[in-house]
């Protein structure tokens, strides 16, 4: 999805932060200067974004998001955990022959181990601080 953000400052070579601009009814075109405006952003979407045509601060700039691993992050975040918890109810019952009540024990067993990936590449992802969006083209 392609929106448009504010270039605040340069970060190091090819990488600036941007404010990312919500999409408003209005487009904000009075600058955000009306008193009663109800549209206005009351806070701040702060981003990094890699920057090949040379921005500078406070440029208006279109930008879009990475695509990264998105596809393969979610199945990890979502999928594992339902795995774990099968996968340790099936053991719990079948293999352990734990009544339901125990099996349901190691069901949460299993639950926890797989959020535990989920958990490590949440991690590795805000330590990375790897630009988000790019820049593709300069507005105003």
């Amino acid at each position: 999805m392609v929106q448009n953000a504010i270039v605040k400052q340069r970060i190091g070579e090819g990488v600036v932060q941007v404010s990312l601009l919500r999409q408003m009814e209005c487009g904000l075109h009075c600058d955000g200067a009306c008193a009663g405006c109800t549209q206005k952003p009351t806070q701040e979407i702060l981003a990094l974004a890699s920057d090949p045509i040379g921005t500078k601060p406070g440029d208006v700039v279109e930008v879009e998001p990475t695509s990264g691993h998105n596809i393969s992050t979610s199945v990890v975040v979502f999928l594992l955990p339902c795995v774990g918890l099968g996968a340790g109810y099936m053991l719990g019952q079948s293999l352990l022959h734990l009544g339901d009540i125990a099996a349901l024990g190691t069901a949460l067993l299993g639950l926890v181990l797989g959020f535990v990936p989920a958990w490590l590449i949440n991690r590795a992802i805000l330590r990375s601080k790897a630009p988000e969006f790019a820049v593709l083209k300069l507005l105003h």
